[in-house]
């Protein structure tokens, strides 16, 4: 029934609108989720990676409310990660399930079976990790847009979605203290900032939206899918 309701709404030129009106209430509730239990399930995750031995860093609006606001930002509903892609072990996902996350699902491209982008659940907290991959002078993570005209699931099952890179600089990285405890940020955070969200980042934009950022982003000929677990 629900899959039929989402082709009706295609058909009428309702289901952007419907879907962007629900997306909005569940971003309200995973905001408030994320100012309260958002340094825990940081903790945690951080603890992951440690023992891993792999460097996992904060990234995209995270680490703009690290260096801007010295908090999370009020309307951001998820937490963004970044691993760089060669650094990822064959156990990740054994080690997350063991430490309360559950994997969501991953974006991938099915060519070359590359996954670029994981969701995971942690106490109903959103986490998203992005792998960066290395490119010149440059690491460039992927971002799936929603498709041109077709709901996701129909979208999924046939041509995918389409995406962007954006880049940044390469950089080390190193731990700062963020609201208690010692996290992975970019030694040239500014750099990364000004890459993502333009020069004018440290304004905040109230009613911010996916057109206002991402100055170095290119749009490529990649179809990605969606693996849900």
């Amino acid at each position: 029934m629900r899959d039929l309701l989402a082709k009706l709404t295609v058909r009428l030129g309702l289901y952007k609108p419907i879907v962007e009106c629900i997306n909005y209430f569940k971003a309200e509730v995973n905001s408030r989720r994320i100012q309260k239990q958002g340094i825990e399930m940081l903790a945690a995750v951080t603890q992951v990676f440690e023992d891993i031995n792999v460097t996992a860093f904060l990234t995209y609006g995270v680490l703009l409310g690290a260096y801007r606001d010295k908090g999370f930002i009020s309307y951001d509903p998820d937490i963004d990660l970044g691993v760089l892609y060669d650094e990822l072990p064959t156990d990740l996902h054994e080690k997350m399930a063991d430490a309360g996350f559950q994997l969501h699902h991953q974006a991938y491209f099915k060519e070359s079976n590359t996954v670029f982008e994981e969701t995971y659940i942690y106490k109903k907290l959103h986490l998203d990790i992005f792998y960066y991959f290395k490119e010149g002078n440059d690491y460039y993570s992927v971002i799936a847009r929603k498709h041109e005209s077709k709901e996701w699931k129909e979208a999924n099952a046939t041509d995918g979605f389409p995406c962007d890179r954006s880049y940044v600089p390469i950089c080390e990285f190193e731990k700062r203290d963020f609201k208690g405890i010692q996290i992975y940020m970019p030694t040239d955070t500014d750099g990364w900032l000004r890459a993502i969200y333009s020069d004018s980042y440290m304004t905040p934009i109230k009613n911010w939206n996916a057109k206002d950022y991402k100055t170095r982003i290119i749009h490529t000929t990649e179809r990605s899918h969606r693996k849900t677990f």
